[in-house]
Order: C-alpha cells, then sequence, then structure tokens
C-alpha cells in the first residue's frame, strides 16, 4: 500500500522501495502529475531501493520536466543517494532538496 500524501503534497516513502512497490507508486505519481505542480519526495526512511524504482523516479522526472516542473527531495537517504550514484544515474535523477 502506497504511503499517504502530507497536507502539503509531499509523499513520504516507506522503508524498501522495490519493484514490489513500482506499480502503486506508479498510479499515486499519476495523479500528482495530473494535478500539476512540483512532487516532493520524502526519502528520509529509504534503506532499500532497486533499479526499478529508480527506473519508475525517473519517468516521473521526465514526464515532469515536460510540463517545467520537477521533482524536488527533502532528506533523500543514503541508501537512495549510492544507489542513484551506483546504477549510473546521478547525471539524468538529480537528486535536488526542496526548497
Amino acid at each position: 500500500m502506497t504511503q499517504p500524501e502530507h497536507e502539503d503534497g509531499t509523499v513520504a516513502f516507506p522503508a524498501e522501495l522495490t519493484i514490489a512497490q513500482t506499480a502503486e507508486f506508479y498510479l499515486q505519481f499519476a495523479q500528482l502529475i495530473e494535478k500539476g505542480g512540483d512532487i516532493i519526495l520524502d526519502g528520509a526512511a529509504v534503506t532499500r531501493i532497486d533499479a526499478a524504482f529508480i527506473q519508475l523516479l525517473y519517468q516521473v522526472q521526465r514526464t515532469l520536466a515536460e510540463t517545467s516542473h520537477r521533482l524536488q527531495w527533502v532528506n533523500p537517504s543514503e541508501a537512495v543517494s549510492r544507489s542513484v550514484e551506483l546504477l549510473g544515474m546521478s547525471e539524468h535523477l538529480v537528486l535536488t532538496e526542496a526548497n
């Protein structure tokens, strides 16, 4: 089950983000994209993220860019940063923090 959005629209991630969660989060992201605006991700609790989920985030980022919006992060965990780097996605999936 996906994590609820915070009142400010921030998506709080659970500890594990794997292929098992991609379908659920895909639906949540699709709804947020339809609403418009930036999507803020709270990655503080993430201890494990796999390549399938990183691909989903990259696709969401690309879709948002088409409407001049972006993914923003609140506390991307070390696991997120390390996995993105290990997969060679650092240049493509920018882990910018929300202002």
